[in-house]
């Protein structure tokens, strides 16, 4: 039986920084966007491992992820606006 898995629906990445924006969908709400922080890192058996704990090296990476995420996001609704029936330009 195969589950049902959601995708973000946009992905980035500065240095060991990663920003993904998922679509959320509410019956009271509608649609809107999340977004998780993650930061990768190397365990000591060598493998890799993801945390959403920042050092401050990471900082401006998670900034710079912020920001461009809000960017991201703000254009999709922006195009998503609809004036009389269609959609704005």
């Amino acid at each position: 039986m195969a589950e049902n898995i959601t995708r973000p629906v946009f992905k980035l990445r500065y240095g060991n920084v990663s920003a993904a924006v998922w679509l959320r969908n509410t019956a009271a709400a509608g649609y809107f966007y999340d977004t998780t922080f993650t930061r990768a890192f190397r365990r000591e058996d060598g493998n890799w491992g993801d945390s959403t704990s920042f050092e401050d090296r990471d900082l401006p990476n998670l900034a710079k992820a912020a920001a461009d995420t809000h960017s991201w996001i703000y254009q999709q609704k922006a195009n998503a606006v609809t004036v009389n029936g269609s959609e704005a330009t």
